[in-house]
């Protein structure tokens, strides 16, 4: 039986539930698929609340692929 396959998912949170994966970037807020998070601006804002960039929260997990 093969095992389940697996992909690693790592997305930043900010306190309002929005998630910004750099994988998928955000079309909307201008930010291109690939641009890490480390490369936004350090005065970025939650296109959503507008909270800075420092109250985001790192997170990794794996999903089912």
């Amino acid at each position: 039986m093969a095992k389940p396959a697996f992909k690693k998912v790592h997305i930043y949170q900010c306190p309002c539930g929005y998630k910004y994966e750099p994988e998928k970037g955000d079309q909307e807020a201008g930010w291109a698929p690939g641009t890490p998070f480390e490369d936004l601006p350090d005065q970025l804002t939650c296109p959503r609340c507008q909270r800075p960039k420092v109250l985001f929260r790192e997170k990794r997990f794996s999903v089912a692929a």
